[in-house]
């Protein structure tokens, strides 16, 4: 009895592993999931807003005045961050935009990235999560911390990654 409960733990562990997101291997444009300002702004150019991100619990919020998150606003595309801190690449909105790639690891993201490809890159949480619903988000979490990303998707696609941070 003992044996076959190390084998399911053991099992359970590795679909956990499976299953979790691996921020080193995300980049958009070329730039990582965590990347300077001055990064960003070397591929991107000026944003076209900057503003306080002003959220009310996470990773990303404002506790003292000198740890300020400041979001870089292009649009379809958000970073967030401060001058301490590398900025995160907080929102990608991909909804009907081919223009949009996010590599993760060898794969590319896109809005046509269907349902079946995220089972493949990302594991069977995605399966079970879904079902046959095609439109909906999961939270994939980190392999390394608390933190993950939430996956949205509308008509079986892929419509948008989104940075997310426990409360």
């Amino acid at each position: 009895m003992g044996t076959l409960s190390l084998i399911i733990f053991l099992l359970t562990v590795e679909l956990c592993f499976a299953q979790s997101i691996d921020f080193d291997l995300i980049k958009y444009n070329g730039l990582n999931f965590y990347s300077t300002k001055s990064e960003i702004e070397k591929k991107l150019g000026k944003p076209t807003k900057v503003y306080d991100s002003n959220h009310e619990c996470g990773f990303l919020l404002t506790d003292f005045p000198d740890s300020k998150y400041l979001t870089l606003d292009y649009g379809k595309l958000k970073f967030t961050g401060n001058k301490k801190e590398l900025y995160v690449i907080e929102q990608i909105h991909l909804e009907n935009d081919n223009s949009i790639i996010i590599k993760y690891g060898n794969r590319n993201l896109t809005c046509g990235t269907d349902l079946k490809e995220l089972i493949e890159i990302f594991g069977n949480k995605l399966a079970k999560h879904f079902g046959k619903k095609l439109k909906g988000t999961i939270v994939l979490f980190c392999k390394k911390t608390d933190d993950g990303i939430r996956i949205s998707i509308k008509d079986g696609k892929l419509t948008q990654l989104e940075y997310w941070s426990p409360c």
